[in-house]
This record gives C-alpha cells, structure tokens and sequence, in this order.
C-alpha cells in the first residue's frame, strides 16, 4: 500500500512539474529588457516595472506586460518586432520608432491595451500575420511627419480581430488594410480625426467592418477601393466627415453595407462609383448631406434606408435597382408628397399598404416604385395665415398675411382665388415685411359669389405647397350691406 501510495505520490508531483514548466515562469524586468526576453524560456511571462526601454525584438512565445514601462526607439528602427507566434504584449507606451508595435508573418499573437504614438510608419503593424488580436489600443498620432501614415495597419493578413481600439489623428489613416486582406473582424474601434478613418486598398475582401466610429475625418469615413469586395459593413456610425461618409470605387463590388448611421457628411452620405456593381444597400440611415447616395455604378440594390434631408436625395446616374419586390420595400424619402390610398404591386387596388401610390423619381430612368410612408418633412409648411376682411364688395382689397417655413430658399408665394375649384382671374404676389410674407388682393376683376383663397409657394428645388387660406364673399358694389 505504502508503495503504491509513493508511486501515485511521484506520478501527481511529475504532472505538477510537466504543468509548471508548461505554464513557463514569472520574471520580474527593471532593467535591460532585450536581455531578460533573451535569457527566458518560451511560455515565460515578463512583468516589466516602470522605466524607459530601448527597443525591443521578441523571437519567442512570451508574454510581456508593462507597468508603467515605455519603450522608445528611433531611426528607422521597430520599437517592438514580433517574429514569433503566440506572444503577448500588454500595458507599454510605445513611441518614437519608425514602426510602434511590428507583427512580421506571426500567429496567434495578443496585443492590448498599449499607448502607441508618434512613431514614423505605422503604430500597429501587421505584415502576412494572420489569426492576431489587436485589442484596446490607442495607436495616434503616427505618421504625421513620416512616410506611413497609420493607426494600425494591415498587409496580407488575414483572420485578424481588430477590436475596440482608438486610431486618432494619424497622418492618413486610422486602420489601413492593402494589400489582400481578408476575412478580418474590425469592430467597435474609434477611427476619428485622421485623414480616412479606415480605408480598403486593392483586393481586400470578406472582412466585417461593424459598430465602428468612422466619424470627423478629414475626407472620408470608410473608403473602399480597387476590387474590395464581399465586405460587410454594419451599424457604424459614419458622421460628419468633410468628403463622404462611405466611398466605393474602382470595382469593389458585391459588398454589403446594412444598419449604419450615416448622417452629416459633407458631400456625399454614400458615393459607388467605377464598376462597383452588386453591393447592397439596406437600412442605413442617410441625412444631412449636400447629396445622400451618389451612384455612377449600376445594379446595386438600394432600399429599407432612411433617406432624410438631403440637399440632393439622391443621383442616380447608373440604372441602380431601388426597392425589391412587392410586398417588400423601397425606401423612405422625407420629401415625398404621394399618398398612400393604394395597394398592390401597380398601386391600383383600393386601401393602404405602407407604400407611396405613386413611385419616387429618382432620376429619367430610375425610381423608387415603393416609397416608404411615415416620417416625410414637409419643405414648405403654413405655420399660420390670415385674410382680412371676409366679405367685400368688387374693387376691394383682401389683406393676406401668411407665417412660412422651408428648408429651401423660396421662389414664389402667390395667392389666387377659386371658385368652384376653377381659378378666377387676378392673382397677389405676397413679399416679406416684418417676418411674414404680405400682399393685398384686389377683387376689381372677380364677379360676386364666393371664392377660395388659395396660397402656392414654390422652393428653388422645385417643391411646391398648395394650401387654402379661407373663404371670401364678394357682393357687388351696389348690393353691399354696410
């Protein structure tokens, strides 16, 4: 029993041993970290104390976590260079090198939480590494004087988590993927006042680009071009950029862009153009810019969006497909002026269906045929109108006083009389004085009876508002009851 009590004993204290060494050991670092990561054994963790490190090189599987440790470098040399799988860097600020933080054809490395900032080519690099985690790191500040430009950059890596990072002020970019990256996942990274917050260059593909902030950048947002294709881009938020929220160029094609908040950009919400065919455009917010999609590709499809307030909704100059099949929809514009009394695939059957009887044009060949009813801002609207007095003899003048709103510069505001809902002769071009627009109606070429006051203003858009004001009775002079 005794012996076999003493066997078992040595077998638990071998499987302890095996496991201790295969969870490497813990070394304190306060001094001369190259030498203490080349005097360590792979799986070893390294707690680096406080202090200033020259430059590193990792060729090993380790972990290094930094309390309050810098590591600077200069010239053009990395501040960290990775050649090694599996390593872990954690809690360094990172500055001055020529790259920050350097991932050359690794895997299976972590890298998080560090301060990478004001090196001269990328803060973050990953050269042919694949299946990485770059994760809560500020990488800014690099490339303003430099020849790279990036945040954090990726070249021929692929299966990638990019993940809640922050990218701010880089000389060009705050995420650069180029070329031929694939299948990486970058979300929920604060990509903001760089030049691009992220941009795809040349045959980047099937990457998730999701809950992103690509916002106040100082051209565009998200940038896609040179056959980037199969991407999905979803619920970022896309905001006032100088340029464009997203732009698609030179046949990046087949990319899906769903959910997104894509408001107060510029010049465009959207632009597709050069060849970039068969991207999908659905249930995007899109407000607030000079034009809200501007499209010179064609057959991408284009609907569920929220197209709000744009100076331009939308040009089409590609034969784009805006809604799918009925009893699916189009799109919802705010300017639309149709009604919704009508069903059916031709909106010729009696009852509502949510949609516009008749369809949005978009351009001389393109249409929405399901605009989306709910929501639309009028672009002209009566806040108030008065007309004075009601009943008059012929010669006299009817006083009108209308209170407008547009989102446009107005043209036109005229007032005109009907009766029996056929225009009589004689109209009043109403002008603004104190705030309202004002103007006198003279009924010197109207017969007695009764008559509709009518106001109609026009926007240099060509939006037009048509509103009854009231009623008035016309006696002849003779007849007139004083």
């Amino acid at each position: 029993m005794n012996l076999l009590r003493n066997m078992l004993y040595c077998i638990l204290l071998a499987a302890l041993l095996v496991s201790s060494l295969a969870d490497g050991a813990t070394l304190q670092v306060r001094s001369d970290l190259q030498s203490a990561i080349d005097a360590a054994s792979s799986g070893d963790t390294l707690e680096v104390a406080s202090g200033l490190y020259d430059k590193i090189t990792v060729e090993k599987s380790l972990t290094l976590i930094g309390y309050g440790a810098v590591i600077r470098a200069g010239g053009r040399d990395a501040c960290v260079a990775i050649s090694a799988d599996n390593v872990t860097i954690s809690g360094f600020l990172v500055e001055n090198g020529f790259y920050g933080i350097k991932l050359d054809h690794v895997r299976g490395c972590n890298i998080s939480n560090n301060t990478v900032i004001y090196c001269a080519q990328p803060g973050i690099a990953l050269l042919y590494s694949d299946g990485n985690i770059i994760s809560g790191n500020n990488a800014s500040f690099n490339g303003i004087v430099g020849e790279g430009w990036y945040g954090i950059y990726l070249s021929n890596s692929n299966h990638n988590l990019i993940t809640d990072n922050q990218a701010y002020g880089n000389g060009a970019y705050g995420i650069n993927l180029f070329p031929s990256c694939r299948n990486n996942t970058i979300t929920g990274n604060r990509l903001q006042g760089n030049m691009y917050g992220l941009y795809m260059f040349r045959d980047c593909e099937s990457n998730v680009i999701q809950d992103n902030d690509m916002s106040e950048n100082t051209n565009s947002g998200l940038d896609l071009r040179f056959n980037c294709t199969g991407n999905m881009i979803a619920n970022n938020s896309i905001e006032n950029n100088a340029v464009a929220g997203i732009t698609l160029m030179e046949a990046s094609s087949g990319n899906s862009i769903t959910g997104n908040e894509i408001n107060y950009n510029r010049r465009y919400g959207l632009q597709i153009q050069s060849r970039s065919e068969g991207n999908t455009v659905a249930f995007n917010n899109i407000s607030g810019s000079q034009t809200g999609l501007f499209l010179e590709s064609g057959k991408n499809s284009i609907y569920g969006n929220r197209i709000i307030e744009n100076a331009i909704q939308a040009d089409d100059r590609g034969n784009n497909i805006w809604n799918r099949q009925y009893p699916l929809s189009g799109n919802l514009w705010s300017d639309y002026s149709g009604q919704d009394e009508m069903n059916g695939p031709g909106q010729d059957m009696p009852g509502q269906d949510g949609f516009g009887d008749e369809p949005y044009k978009i351009s001389s060949t393109s249409m929405d045929r399901y605009p989306i009813m709910g929501g639309q801002v009028k672009q002209i609207s009566l806040l108030s109108g008065e007309i004075n007095p009601s009943q008059l003899r012929v010669g006299d003048s009817i006083n009108i006083r209308v209170d407008l709103q547009s989102r446009y510069p107005l043209l036109q505001v005229v007032a005109r009389a009907y009766q029996n809902s056929r225009e009589a002769q004689g109209y009043c071009r109403l002008v603004v004085s104190d705030g309202l627009y004002q103007g006198l109606f003279s009924t010197a070429l109207l017969q007695p009876g009764s008559y509709d006051i009518v106001l109609v203003a026009k926007d240099q858009r060509g939006n037009e508002l048509q509103e009854s004001l009231g009623r008035v009775e016309v006696a002849a002079r003779s007849g007139f009851a004083s």
